[in-house]
């Protein structure tokens, strides 16, 4: 290929020969060969949407995800990054904390939530495990009722021990 027929070439059919070409000898080369300027080549073999990927030493074509793009409705917005800069250290500190709490309980909504029908039941246990279960939740837990911790402990049996 000549100078010439490089730029008369269509894209599509310009990449294939260059990629031919590619596979024995670096862009530099391929360019001086062509003589045509490296800087021109490049910028040359872009058009119609073509990449260079160097570990691969190939053209490819670049397919647009118009589900990936960044719009500016995807970007934070200023009123968003002005809160964030000025609540920096309290970010901070939040994730600190959250990253040394390990036993972080998390309640699931289904003991909590409104909509559903809350019963009462008695249930027959031994003390002792019962009075455990009590002085374990105020000391680790004293912000949680003891009925949504009971809750929360049936629908965590649940998910242990359902066959699957």
């Amino acid at each position: 290929m000549n100078r010439e027929q490089f730029y008369n070439t269509v894209p599509e059919k310009r990449v294939i020969l260059i990629n031919e070409m590619l596979k024995n000898s670096s862009i530099k080369e391929v360019a001086t060969n062509i003589g045509v300027p490296e800087s021109s080549f490049s910028k040359e073999m872009t058009n119609g949407d073509y990449v260079y990927i160097k570990r691969d030493n190939q053209y490819y074509k670049f397919l647009r995800d118009p589900n990936s793009s960044i719009t500016k409705e995807s970007l934070p917005s200023a009123d968003t990054i002005q809160f964030v800069e000025e609540n920096l250290e309290t970010l901070r500190d939040i994730i600190t904390v959250f990253q040394k709490q390990q036993d972080m309980l998390v309640l699931d909504e289904r003991v909590y939530n409104k909509s559903k029908k809350f019963v009462n039941k008695s249930i027959k246990m031994n003390h002792d495990v019962y009075e455990q279960f009590v002085q374990f939740c105020e000391k680790h837990y004293p912000y949680l009722t003891i009925q949504d911790l009971v809750a929360q402990s049936l629908l965590d049996f649940i998910d242990r021990y359902e066959k699957k």
